[in-house]
């Protein structure tokens, strides 16, 4: 939503500066207007005086006429005088009449415009008030009603993930109850069998019991002749038995297939049970010599495929094939400046656009899953060249090959699509393997591309082999990258604020660059290495990668970025910088010194998603969400803002020079006039002289008194009459500055009528947007009604199906009961009849071996005893383990720190000792796995090495107890792995995981189990490489272990339930509910004031003599409990200054070795 600010206070107080500055003027122009006023009342009272006079002057010249009626010169000089005084009465009562009724004319129109200006101001400020209002009430109620809908689309999110495990859980029980079914029918057809067997083995039992009492009659006979066998080879050859150190080797022992086929064990003692025991057994044996067997070849065949590959890798890279550049054609790149062509691309919307590498073919991507191919011509203007079809989803990203025969298009449809649009204008090949949507893509080569997604994946795909050869885990959604040199390194920007630069030769991410916003859209210039990044907080920054610093950051009022994938672009000569913004504007920066060149508005009327620049620098292509294509020229749009300027200054000079022409030809006119009426003047003196000294009058000295202050009265009014013309030119001159006053107020009125009309448009558009935004919360509240009433008939399916699960387990128990009493009863009957047979043939047998065994067996035992000493056990596979004998372990309580030493520069979450106690592991947000070599004579500890390949924080670590040589390590990033210790080279990666992985143990040499934030348990095969087991829990997994070799798992889980796993059904065998969410399997809580559990993943573990327990706790103290008595036996303080994530227990049990959160270890013992 596009807020619009409203700096109220300053427009305010600028407005009301305009209009006191014009009142000021106005009060400049009354304060004249009431001078002028007084100055023409004035006259007309100096009018009236000569009036009188002149009156006066009749009433003289009658006298005259009267006295001297005999000359004729005197009339002649009166009629001049009344013509004189008419004149200049009429000329003065004129000028003043048409400069007062012309100025006072003036002034009320401009009062009444004044008034008419601050009615409409006044209207529009309660307007924009009003707008202001509803706009910030429309923003609330948006505000509210998206986070209500972000709160409802979580709760929706939560409630799906829990319909679906409870779905697949419920499926499981289905499966479960249909395989337990046939069972039940299988079994109690068993009994039926079983009792008509029963009835007839009873008939049978006393033939059976005569034939068996023959037979160990016989055997007896045939063991006592061997026995006296034996005893007289064994006196003859004493020495044959020898020894080797910690190997007994006897040469007359039989192996096991011997054993099996003596004839002294009859098979027939124990029936067919018997015989296939010893048949699995050997199946057993010869399995695994077949799969040690099979495991050599498959590491020798890996090794010699690796072998292979480095070298046609090596081969590959020195190839013909050429890796992609960005070329620059363009000399020097000019500044948009005006539309030079737009249309419609489509009736849907525009994600994307791209110039050919020729510049002569412009592609758009649109929401109707299509490309459109557009010609442009020199001039600028387009003409449709074609349409290619066949993408599933809408097109985000759009790239050409360098030979322009090619275009690749990426889409929310998880593929990424190459067309030919030659002469066939074919879909040539679809690359599929993502998990989320493409939002870029770009040619590497003539046979490689690039592609990344929402899926924090970046994948690289062999166009004429048609498949993916590697992808790049990169922790976080992908919105754009760049290729940077010609060996194919490639750049990528990402939602989690950094940009990564990738090695293409070790395949993983050389430098990361942190920043403060999510990166929306990279370009980068080869010639001057500079990378322009577009940022989510309204930004672009200009990077060298030389140096990788930041040059410049630029921003604008204007510019606002509208989605995660906004893109900016640079021109080809990386001069100048174009991008889009919200409001349908470009903006266009000079990257030489950080200025804003040019800012394009009112051209597109929705938010701009992309532009491209020409390679040729000649034009730049913009489009809007709303189907609306631009292509800008950069030229004549000065030419025309001059014209106008030019237009507007002319329309106001011609006013002041039509105003001034006015004044002068008044001026030259009224000078005019007064020439001539001083020529009157002087002849009317002259004549008066004369007439003076030829009349014969009393009265003539008066007379020319009064004709002196007639004349000075005359100069008064003329002086007068000039000085109004002066003011009369500065009331012109301020007329002309009142009227270009009013036209600025009315073109500031235009425009704030403009932005009221902006303002409703913005405000209907918010309200559609409000009403559609309560329209999907009703939708999705109504999808949320439906699925909680799927999730309750589900649930009340659940009971029904587990209430029927419980009834045929019971029936099931009951039956197995019954059959195994049943079996139980005959056994023991069986048992006690051979039972009271053996002791009879063991008494005789004793007699007769007193002797032997008394000389022989007694010196074999001995040696025999002493050197098994040092062994454990051995188990049925075979297989002796050299670890020691739990009754021979001594545990000591530590009560000290011993060794302490940094583990790295990040926190640390995992520690784990090695089977042999040399050697200790260490993991934490650094994404690698520390080994670190313990002597624990001198208490050294030494890094030994680093293991690395994880793109996350490492959680937890595990050894492999059968053989030494593996460590496995899980990760943030969604997978586990496996490296050698001898070699250190990383052997498997196990992905499949749909989150965070907690927990991860070797079940086997060749099984791993792995437990994760998605609610699910894997069993992975190393092997195969391969997930052969998933199972659902509905919670998440904090820890498990392995139960036995099979792979039954005890798990832990956040739901505050501990699960025991059957691996053979892919079903629990039982629950166990807590009272909180469990966070390590090796101990069950006890309690202590101090003891506090930091997080949801803090480890505790038994000691290997399984008398006491350690965990660490949130103050950075390590407690020790007794198994025996419950109660704490230790508390280890001020050692650690933070939490302790996890602890581990020396397999001799001499030491405890710690981490804390903050990059500290510590090694505690006596």
């Amino acid at each position: 939503m596009n807020i619009i600010n409203l700096n109220w206070k300053s427009n305010i107080l600028s407005q009301l500066k305009e209009q006191n500055c014009q009142q000021n003027g106005y009060q400049r122009l009354i304060e004249t207007y009431n001078h002028i006023l007084e100055n023409n009342s004035n006259l007309q009272n100096q009018c009236f005086k000569l009036e009188k006079d002149v009156n006066h002057l009749r009433s003289i010249n009658t006298d005259l006429e009267k006295k001297a009626e005999s000359c004729e010169e005197l009339e002649y000089i009166k009629n001049k005088l009344e013509k004189a005084n008419e004149e200049v009465l009429t000329n003065l009562r004129e000028k003043g009449e048409v400069s007062d009724m012309k100025l006072a004319r003036e002034v009320l129109r401009l009062n009444h415009a004044l008034n008419d200006l601050n009615e409409k101001f006044t209207k529009e400020e309660i307007k924009a008030q009003q707008y202001k209002t509803e706009n910030d009430e429309l923003h609330e109620t948006l505000q509210s009603t998206e986070y209500h809908l972000n709160e409802v689309l979580q709760t929706n999110e939560i409630l799906q993930e829990e319909f679906q495990a409870l779905q697949n859980k419920i499926d499981q029980l289905q499966i479960d109850y249909n395989k337990v079914k046939p069972a039940c029918l299988e079994l109690e057809q068993q009994l039926e069998t079983a009792q008509r067997i029963n009835k007839q083995i009873e008939d049978e039992l006393l033939v059976y019991k005569n034939q068996q009492a023959a037979m160990h009659d016989y055997e007896n006979a045939k063991f006592l002749d061997k026995c006296q066998k034996k005893v007289e080879v064994q006196k003859q050859d004493e020495g044959n038995i020898f020894f080797d150190d910690d190997v007994v080797f006897i040469p007359s022992m039989k192996s096991s297939s011997d054993l099996y086929q003596d004839p002294c064990v009859n098979s027939n003692l124990f029936g067919d049970g018997y015989d296939q025991i010893c048949n699995s057994y050997d199946e057993s044996l010869n399995r695994e010599r077949k799969s040690i067997a099979q495991g050599l070849s498959n590491g020798g065949g890996k090794l010699l495929t690796n072998l292979v590959r480095k070298f046609t890798n090596g081969m590959h890279n020195n190839s013909i094939d050429k890796l992609y550049r960005t070329s620059t054609n363009c000399s020097i790149a000019s500044i948009p400046t005006r539309i030079k062509a737009s249309w419609n691309c489509t009736d849907l919307e525009v994600y994307a656009l791209q110039f050919q590498p020729s510049g002569s073919i412009l592609a758009t991507g649109c929401s109707d899953k299509m490309v459109h191919l557009w010609e442009i011509s020199s001039i600028g203007q387009q003409e449709k060249y074609c349409s290619l079809q066949g993408s599933q989803g809408a097109i985000n990203a759009l790239d050409f090959d360098n030979e322009g025969c090619r275009i690749l298009a990426g889409c929310s449809g998880d593929k990424a699509y190459i067309w030919s649009y030659g002469e066939q204008k074919t879909l040539k090949d679809t690359c599929t393997g993502h998990q989320g949507v493409i939002y870029t893509c770009k040619f590497i080569s003539g046979t490689k591309l690039v592609t990344g997604s929402a899926d924090r994946t970046i994948k690289i795909w062999d166009i004429y082999g048609r498949k993916c050869i590697q992808t790049l885990f990169a922790g976080s959604k992908c919105h754009d990258l760049v290729i940077l040199d010609a060996a194919g390194t490639i750049i990528s920007g990402h939602y989690d604020r950094k940009i990564r630069i990738w090695d293409p030769f070790a395949n993983n991410c050389r430098t990361e660059l942190q920043y403060d916003a999510a990166i929306t859209s990279l370009s980068f210039n080869d010639e001057k290495r500079t990378l322009l990044a577009c940022f989510k907080d309204d930004t672009l920054k200009l990077i060298d990668l030389r140096q990788n610093k930041t040059i410049y950051t630029f921003s604008h009022d204007n510019f606002k970025v509208s989605t995660d994938t906004h893109k900016a672009v640079l021109s080809p000569d990386a001069r100048y910088a174009c991008v889009g913004s919200h409001d349908g504007s470009l903006v266009v920066w000079n990257m030489e010194n950080a200025q804003c060149e040019n800012v394009l508005k009112q051209k597109h009327s929705t938010m701009v998603t992309s532009v491209a620049w020409q390679p040729d620098g000649k034009y730049v292509a913009s489009c809007e969400k709303h189907r609306q294509t631009l292509v800008m020229e950069w030229k004549q749009k000065i030419y025309r803002q001059l014209q106008e300027r030019n237009k507007q200054e002319r329309d106001v000079y011609a006013e002041i020079v039509k105003h001034y022409n006015r004044l002068i030809e008044n001026y030259s006119t009224l000078l005019i006039r007064c020439t001539d009426q001083e020529r009157d003047i002087l002849a009317l003196r002259q004549e008066n002289s004369d007439l003076q000294k030829n009349s014969v009058s009393l009265g003539s000295l008066p007379v020319n008194d009064k004709i002196r202050t007639l004349e000075h009265d005359y100069m008064k009014a003329k002086d007068e009459i000039l000085t109004l013309l002066r003011e009369r030119g500065d009331m012109t001159k301020e007329v002309i500055s009142l009227s270009r006053i009013v036209k600025e107020r009315d073109e500031k009125l235009y425009a704030e009528e403009n932005k009221n009309q902006t303002l409703t448009k913005e405000n209907t558009a918010v309200k559609q947007r409000l009403e559609s935004a309560e329209d999907k919360l009703n939708a999705l509240q109504r999808v949320n009604e439906t699925i909680h009433d799927e999730f309750q008939a589900l649930q009340l399916a659940y009971t029904q199906m587990e209430e029927r699960q419980k009834e045929s387990d019971a029936t099931v128990a009951v039956l197995r009961r019954e059959m195994t009493a049943k079996i139980e009863k005959k056994c023991d009957a069986y048992d006690q009849e051979v039972i009271a047979h053996d002791k009879k043939l063991e008494e005789d047998i004793k007699k007769k071996l007193d002797e032997a065994r008394n000389d022989i067996m007694v010196t074999t035992q001995l040696k025999l005893s002493s050197s098994a000493v040092s062994f454990k056990s051995a188990n049925m596979d075979g297989k002796i383990h050299l670890t020691p004998a739990i009754d021979s372990i001594k545990v000591i309580v530590p009560t000290k720190a011993i060794v302490k030493w940094d583990c790295g520069d990040n926190e640390l979450h995992a520690i784990q000792f090695h089977p042999s106690g040399s050697l200790i592991a260490s993991g934490g947000s650094d994404r690698k796995i520390h080994i670190w070599e313990f002597n624990s004579s001198n208490y050294h500890v030494q890094q030994v090495y680093t293991l690395a390949g994880n793109n996350s924080t490492v959680t937890a670590i595990d050894f492999d107890n059968e053989n030494a040589n593996l460590i496995l390590g899980c990760s943030e990033d969604f997978a586990c792995r496996v490296w050698g210790l001898t070699d250190q080279r990383l052997r498997h990666t196990l992905t499949g995981h749909g989150a965070k992985v907690f927990c991860a143990k070797f079940v086997t040499a060749t099984l791993i189990a792995s437990g994760s934030q998605d609610r699910t348990l894997k069993l992975w095969d190393l092997q195969n490489r391969q997930c052969v087991r998933t199972l659902f829990a509905g919670s998440k997994c904090h820890d498990l272990v392995a139960h036995d070799a099979s792979g039954s798992l005890i798990s832990g889980h956040f739901d505050k339930k501990i699960r025991f796993w059957d691996a053979r059904n892919d079903s629990t065998k039982c629950e166990l509910q807590l009272q909180a969410a469990v966070t390590s399997l090796s101990i069950n809580r006890g309690n202590h004031e101090d003891f506090k559990v930091a997080s949801d993943t803090v480890k505790a573990v038994l000691s290997p003599d399984c008398k006491y327990a350690c965990a660490g706790g949130s103050d950075g103290s390590v407690f020790i409990w007794n198994i025996a008595t419950g109660k704490i036996e230790r508390v280890l303080n001020k050692e650690h200054s933070t939490i302790i994530n996890a602890v581990a227990w020396h397999p001799e049990g001499r030491f405890i070795a710690s981490c804390e959160k903050q990059r500290r270890a510590i090694i505690w013992g006596e």
